[in-house]
């Protein structure tokens, strides 16, 4: 019986140990440059070029492993994109400039590797749910006989309040001795909902960020 009890305890011992050589939940924070384009799916729409866009947010982990974890949080999306928009009926055509803000809910896999030189290196993939908290846009239109006709910024309200869209981040965080990690990650947020509300109007919005964050 004490033999039972003694080994008992051990593996108790040792699931511990093991449990223990990582922190069950992380936080930090990140900021990030963003280049922001619009990807139209109607016949009469065409990308015109993308945009500088930022975003900051909170990072929560919740770690399975020393390898794994499930990553969650907030992000503060400010970005957008540039759409030209031609009217067959009067000929018209608008490059319209969006002006978008988001708060971002993600839920993402994350993968890490081993400590290299100092290193981890990591993927991520998930999914990310976006939810409208302000839009914008000016006009500039140009009609038929050439004269353009620039319009101030103002609210425009045909924008969805919902954005789904894929996650595919890569990057690495560098575990200092004591105190926090600095990580650095390229993240591609690939819109694959219609964010255009105006009718027979369809855009995706796509992003390319690079993520500084600091996580304790």
């Amino acid at each position: 019986m004490r033999t039972k009890i003694k080994l008992l305890i051990l593996l108790s011992l040792a699931t511990f140990a093991a449990n223990a050589q990582y922190s069950p939940f992380s936080f930090g924070l990140k900021a990030a440059p963003q280049i922001n384009w619009m990807k139209p799916n109607a016949d009469f729409i065409q990308g015109n070029g993308a945009k500088i866009g930022f975003s900051w947010g909170f990072i929560a982990e919740k770690n399975f492993s020393d390898n794994y974890s499930l990553n969650s949080g907030f992000n503060m999306l400010f970005n957008g994109g540039k759409l030209k928009i031609t009217n067959s009926a009067n000929g018209t055509v608008t490059n319209r400039n969006y002006f978008l803000k988001y708060i971002e809910i993600p839920v993402t896999l994350k993968m890490r590797t081993n400590p290299i030189g100092g290193i981890r290196y990591f993927g991520r993939i998930g999914v990310g749910s976006a939810f409208k908290i302000g839009s914008k846009s000016t006009d500039e239109v140009t009609a038929t006989g050439g004269v353009t006709t620039t319009n101030p910024k103002k609210t425009y309200d045909k924008i969805s309040f919902v954005r789904e869209s894929l996650i595919i981040g890569a990057g690495g965080i560098y575990e200092l001795n004591e105190g926090p990690k600095l990580g650095l990650e390229l993240t591609f947020n690939n819109g694959f909902t219609n964010i255009l509300t105006e009718k027979n109007e369809k855009a995706m919005p796509n992003s390319l960020e690079l993520a500084f964050s600091i996580i304790f």
